[in-house]
This record gives structure tokens, C-alpha cells and sequence, in this order.
């Protein structure tokens, strides 16, 4: 075979591993998309900002398999990848990500809620004692507040009486 045979064999096996790749990053995308519930105008830039990046790993193959040619074969390898993994991989790569992320929101609500108790916790140690010193302190704070603005009163008085003083002279 020559070198010619050997390079579009080489171009087409790297578009169907692009293939391969672009197939796996939508269901990806599917499985972001099942999770998080947005707007249909999120939705949409969303669903643009996908497509470029999968035009720039698609661009990006051809670049590197074949000088950024596209050719017959390319396509048909990238579609030929996209298709073996719908049919082999996609059912069991899709059930081993939903499993793994049910996995980690077990996990994540198990250590919530064990933050969450300690925390309560600590909050009830932290304020039951400073409620109780407050609820005997009150009485001193009351007391003190009532002597602490005497010397405010007196000032306003003085000022009063003082300005009435002047006054009938």
C-alpha cells in the first residue's frame, strides 16, 4: 500500500475517533442538561456553546489528522464513530455517569448532614449559655442603661432651663 493509502487510512481512523468523542461529550451534555432545568434562552446559548465547541473538536481533528481537509472519508469516519458509539457505548457510559453522580449526592447530603448537626450543635452549646447569662444580667443591663443616661438628662434639662433663665433677663 502506499504512503497516500496509509494517510487517509490514518485521517480516517482519527475522525472516528472524533467521532467517537463528539458522541461522548453529548450524551455528557445530555445528562448536564437532565440534571440542571433551565430557561428556554439559557437553553439556548447553552445549546449554541455546545455546538461551537464540537465544531472546534471536529475542526480541530482534521487539523491534526489531515491539514484541516475536509474529505468524504472524514466525514463518513466521523459519523461511522459517532454511530459505534450510540450502538456500543452510549447506554453503559450514560448508566455508569448517572450512577457515579448519584454516588456523590449520597455523599455530599451524608456530609451535609452531619455538618449541618454539628453545627446545630455548636450553635445550641454557643447560645443556650449566653441566653441564660443574658436573662441574669438583664436586670444589671436595665439598671445600668437607666444610670448611664442620667447625665444625658441632666445636660438636656440645664440646657432648657438655662436658655429660659436667659430669656427673662
Amino acid at each position: 500500500m502506499s504512503t497516500f493509502v496509509y494517510f487517509q487510512l490514518y485521517t480516517f481512523l482519527a475522525t472516528l475517533y472524533g467521532g467517537i468523542v463528539i458522541a461522548f461529550m453529548y450524551d455528557i451534555y445530555k445528562i448536564y442538561r437532565n440534571i440542571l432545568k433551565v430557561r428556554k434562552i439559557v437553553s439556548t446559548i447553552q445549546d449554541l456553546l455546545f455546538w461551537v465547541f464540537i465544531a472546534m473538536v471536529a475542526a480541530s481533528v482534521l487539523v491534526f489528522s489531515n491539514d484541516g481537509k475536509m474529505r468524504g472519508y472524514s466525514l463518513l469516519g466521523f459519523i461511522t464513530g459517532a454511530l459505534i458509539y450510540n450502538f456500543l457505548l452510549s447506554k453503559v457510559v450514560v448508566k455508569a455517569v448517572n450512577e457515579i453522580l448519584n454516588f456523590i449526592k449520597k455523599v455530599a447530603f451524608y456530609i451535609y448532614g452531619k455538618l449541618k448537626k454539628a453545627f446545630n450543635t455548636i450553635f445550641k452549646l454557643i447560645i443556650y449559655p449566653s441566653k441564660k447569662i443574658y436573662k441574669a444580667l438583664k436586670p444589671l443591663i436595665v439598671k445600668t442603661r437607666k444610670i448611664s443616661g442620667i447625665p444625658n438628662r441632666i445636660l438636656k434639662k440645664t440646657k432648657k432651663y438655662t436658655k429660659l433663665v436667659l430669656k427673662k433677663k
